[in-house]
């Protein structure tokens, strides 16, 4: 499955500045990752609420770099839990794989700014 996003955004909020892009980037997948670590963490917990906003918060993110997969995996999970649903495993690990294929999309873009 592909993946897509967008970094029209995230260059405009940087004025196109290369460097500043990168960190923007790099600092976009910590963020992530620990969001995702958090998520995985309050699914093991069943803390419900607290998972509802960090989810919301990771649909920010994605959000940010117009990745419509990310932005859609998220609002599912946020219907489960919206509904009092089970997470099923199953949308949890297609999160972590739609997160892993962004990272590795920006990885590959900081790689290729000078």
């Amino acid at each position: 499955m592909e993946i897509l996003i967008d970094l029209k955004l995230i260059r405009e909020i940087v004025f196109r500045d290369d460097q500043l892009l990168k960190e923007m980037l790099d600092e976009w997948i910590q963020d992530s990752d620990l969001k995702m670590n958090a998520i995985l963490e309050m699914v093991k917990a069943n803390h419900t609420e607290r998972l509802f906003n960090k989810i919301h918060e990771l649909k920010t993110n994605f959000s940010m770099i117009h990745c419509p997969q990310g932005i859609q995996s998220c609002e599912q999970i946020i219907g489960f839990i919206e509904r009092q649903d089970a997470l099923d495993t199953l949308e949890l690990n297609q999160l972590k794989l739609i997160l892993s294929n962004v990272k590795k999309q920006l990885l590959n873009q900081i790689e290729h700014i000078k």
